[in-house]
């Protein structure tokens, strides 16, 4: 089993409302991941698998809630050029 919990909390949307991921246990390959997270206007607590939740925003993948846009990891042939930009290089 690997238990992680995030420094950087990270803002999911859940059948329960808005809420962030707290802590998160892997249990093998044979069972789904479970991610504890705690609702955002309630302050419950609940543990989800993966598909039951999705991520507001993730500036680092260009994640900006909204799924519908394409990001610039989506977009053919930049891919390299953001590589650069991140890296320092021209």
């Amino acid at each position: 089993m690997i238990a992680l919990e995030f420094k950087e909390l990270v803002e999911v949307s859940t059948p329960k409302g808005d809420g962030l991921i707290w802590y998160m246990m892997d249990y093998g390959p044979h069972s789904d991941t479970l991610y504890t997270i705690i609702i955002k206007d309630t302050g419950e607590c609940w543990q989800m698998c993966h598909k039951d939740f999705r991520i507001k925003t993730n500036v680092t993948m260009g994640i900006g809630g909204s799924y519908g846009k394409t990001t610039p990891f989506q977009e053919k042939g930049n891919n390299n050029d953001l590589l650069k930009k991140a890296s320092g290089g021209s």
